[in-house]
């Protein structure tokens, strides 16, 4: 079911985390290099968004596995090394001395860029929706055809229900 409150608070909850060159949008899950659009996968981006809730902070294997796969119909170490490898490629962090993720032997990961956060898309809570405008239109559309429907319905009444005198008791034939 929709709910338009959840929907308010997700809209304007929306974060730009920027890092190095990157740009990650939170609520569109989507990452731009240079403001150019990067490609991501589903655990890539899971992953990312992982890490960047927490730079500087060590995110334990385990935490990656409850999160990315629940259900663990996997094999785990090799899928996480994997998704890892993919991550590290699409932000150039591949070498030796790593700019993004550090790998704590055995225990997990630490994104270690420094993150900044930012929320371009806030407005004032008293400025409208997007949306509100178009609402505003329909809403009063929606009403003038209820009222004209109404003026309708109320002068053709007599042609459509009988009147009451036509109604009443019907003279019986004489004998």
């Amino acid at each position: 079911m929709y709910n338009l409150e959840q929907d308010r608070s997700e809209w304007s909850s929306t974060v730009v985390k920027t890092f190095g060159d990157f740009e990650f949008d939170d609520r569109r899950r989507s990452l731009r290099a240079g403001g150019h659009p990067v490609r991501l996968s589903g655990q890539v981006v899971d992953l990312l968004c992982l890490l960047l809730e927490r730079p500087g902070e060590l995110i334990t294997r385990e935490e990656i596995e409850r999160r990315l796969w629940p259900d663990r119909n996997v094999d785990f170490h090799h899928s996480l090394d994997v998704v890892i490898s993919r991550l590290r490629t699409v932000l150039g962090d591949k070498g030796p001395s790593p700019r993004y993720i550090e790998t704590v032997p055995r225990k997990g990961y630490r994104f270690i860029e420094p993150v900044t956060t930012a929320r371009p898309e806030a407005r004032p809570a008293n400025e409208p929706h997007h949306w509100s405008r178009p609402l505003v239109a329909y809403a009063a559309v929606a009403v003038l055809a209820a009222i004209l429907a109404i003026v309708f319905a109320h002068t053709r009444y007599d042609k459509f229900v009988p009147s009451q005198r036509s109604q009443a008791s019907p003279t019986l034939p004489d004998r």
